[in-house]
């Protein structure tokens, strides 16, 4: 397969996209793009200043949890290509960065990429193929554990032909090659000289080199992460534009609103709908709206916390007497735990089907959101063809959910307005994001519409710094969480048994026989038409157990200056895409 051709507007800006759940379509990149500017040439220099709701829990990517961590590594990493979202202009794809071009070999099952080689690391060592190599060990090091590690499971090596043609070698031929070649940030091989049960104690703050458009500054404040000009860009060493990019740390949502509207910050991520508005009356600032390739839901643990902490306290004792320093679950032995101690409450389908019936989700979309989102029927999204179109999301039906809850044996036997089974009440805590303003006003109206049928929701807000820690010990029973998704639908890695246990993403333990083996087939089927009957299969199996609640689809809404131009190569999965672009237009 080649690269595409990289398309430039007639100022010289390159036009990114990402390849992703939701087609761009014409009216939505119309309302996305921006007035002709009055200064058509880009000026050098400068200071861009982003706040963003959230600061990332690592610098190195491999270590990280957080979309904050991955708005960095895009900046100062360099990539093979990026994922292209279609849009009125262009078809999806990948785009070529450090890779020129790339191809299948005749056995189906050999990827060779072509690297540029003018790249080269803020360290002055060239960019070579054994960086790729390098990368490919820390992707599937049990040291390292890296949560997408089995994005790599059917990559059996990586060879290098010369310094500039990294070969992936695949156990099997698939759909999903080139996009799980693709789908790392490369380090440089330097970093082989630290072992890697180490790296979580070194600060990559300072120790990170870099080799994208940016590379890591200094700061004094605690609450910003400083990235300068890498004069040696691999792409153009002309670029970026700027002078240094800094992310703020701003997790309140108004204190960020109002260092936008102040002028402390040229950009604001993650507006409310309600601060979007705002921004839009003044003439200075504009909104860039994106449709996310992204759901936010209610994920239930379907495992019993209790039945969890015991096995997981036994795992470490063997692991203690094993002599192992690394201690992952095995995902197959939490799975058979989560169908043998079922959590008291959400273990039960008919349960977690009443409760997505019992919640008004077009209200939380009109009235959180106001109107900007949509409610999903699936994490499959529209319009991949991986996603039945006949499918629809459930209806807000409370009486449906009064007769599912009673088949499943809850009732108010003591009249105190709570339902109960076998003597527990139906009360459950709901953790959220304390800095996430919109997901806290979702659990507001959950709470709402739960206490309607007589169940007792605590909503509990978390800091940032320890939601991840708390899910990915299930320490829980029910959260709202968000995930991002891809051109590749990889359901395979988040809602199978495979996906269960300490260092995979299935934080609620739900697995199903059927459903699982639909997933596993549809990510090996080469036939498209093949691959979208078995999605379409597994969606009805999701549909009917509900192991989420899908509360939406949003809006992503980014309040900008105008002073700032090229902003037009935001991608829905990257605010900061195409940033070595963009350039700041001198005060006014």
């Amino acid at each position: 397969m080649g690269g595409l051709v990289r398309t430039v507007d007639r100022h010289g800006v390159r036009t990114l996209a990402r390849a992703g759940a939701c087609l761009l379509l014409a009216a939505v990149a119309a309302a996305c793009s921006r007035p002709e500017s009055d200064s058509p040439e880009p000026a050098a220099g400068g200071t861009l200043v982003v706040g963003i709701p959230a600061a990332p829990d690592s610098l190195n990517i491999y270590l990280a949890r957080s979309s904050a961590s991955l708005l960095v590594a895009n900046r100062v990493l360099p990539r093979l290509a990026e994922e292209r979202l279609p849009d009125d202009r262009h078809e999806a794809g990948l785009f070529p960065l450090l890779a020129e071009r790339w191809e299948t070999e005749d056995d189906g099952r050999t990827l060779v990429f072509h690297l540029r080689r003018s790249g080269r690391w803020t360290t002055g060592d060239p960019i070579t193929c054994e960086d790729v190599a390098f990368t490919f060990e820390v992707q599937t090091s049990e040291k390292i554990a890296w949560r997408a590690a089995s994005i790599k499971r059917f990559v059996e090596s990586v060879e290098c032909r010369d310094d500039a043609t990294p070969v992936f070698h695949f156990t099997r031929a698939y759909p999903g090659m080139v996009m799980d070649a693709n789908d790392l940030h490369i380090l440089p091989r330097s970093l082989r000289e630290r072992p890697f049960d180490t790296w979580r104690e070194i600060d990559w703050n300072r120790e990170l080199p870099a080799a994208g458009p940016f590379r890591l500054g200094e700061s004094a404040d605690p609450q910003e992460i400083v990235l300068e000009r890498h004069d040696a860009y691999y792409a153009d060493p002309q670029l970026p534009w700027l002078d240094r990019l800094v992310l703020r740390v701003v997790p309140d949502p108004a204190a960020r609103l109002a260092q936008l509207l102040s002028g402390d910050i040229h950009l604001a991520l993650a507006l409310s709908p309600d601060a979007a508005a705002q921004v839009a009356r003044r003439a200075d600032l504009m909104v860039v709206r994106r449709p996310r390739p992204a759901y936010t839901y209610v994920g239930w643990n379907v495992l019993d916390p209790a039945a969890y902490r015991d096995y997981r306290a036994a795992r470490l004792r063997w692991c203690d007497r094993e002599g192992r320093s690394h201690c992952p679950d095995d995902p197959e032995e939490v799975a058979r735990l989560a169908r043998e101690h079922p959590h008291p409450l959400f273990g039960d389908a008919r349960v977690r089907k009443a409760l997505t019936l019992a919640i008004d989700r077009e209200t939380i979309v009109d009235t959180v959101l106001l109107g900007e989102g949509e409610v999903p029927a699936s994490p499959i999204l529209a319009p991949l063809p991986d996603h039945d179109p006949n499918l629809a999301p459930w209806p807000f039906d409370p009486d449906r959910a009064k007769a599912l809850l009673r088949d499943a044996g809850f009732r108010d036997s003591d009249g105190d307005g709570t339902l109960e089974k076998d003597g527990r009440d139906f009360a459950f805590e709901l953790l959220v994001q304390a800095g996430n303003r919109t997901r806290r006003d979702a659990a507001v109206m959950i709470q709402r519409d739960l206490a309607r049928l007589g169940i007792a929701v605590t909503v509990r807000p978390v800091d940032n710094s320890a939601f991840y820690p708390l899910i990915a010990r299930r320490e829980m029973d029910a959260w709202i969480g968000g995930w991002l998704t891809s051109l590749r639908t990889d359901i395979a890695d988040l809602l199978t048994a495979r996906a269960c246990g300490s260092e995979g993403n299935n934080f609620g333990s739900w697995s199903d026989p059927e459903g699982d083996r639909l997933a596993l087939e549809a990510t090996e089927t080469l036939d498209p038409k093949r691959r979208a009957e078995l999605w379409h299969r597994w969606e009805a199996v999701f549909h009917a157990q509900q192991p989420y609640t899908i509360l939406f689809r949003a809006m992503r809404l980014t309040g900008v200056s105008r002073r700032v131009h090229g902003v037009e190569s935001m991608l829905a999965n990257d605010d900061l895409a195409g940033v070595e672009h963009w350039w700041l237009e001198p005060g006014r």
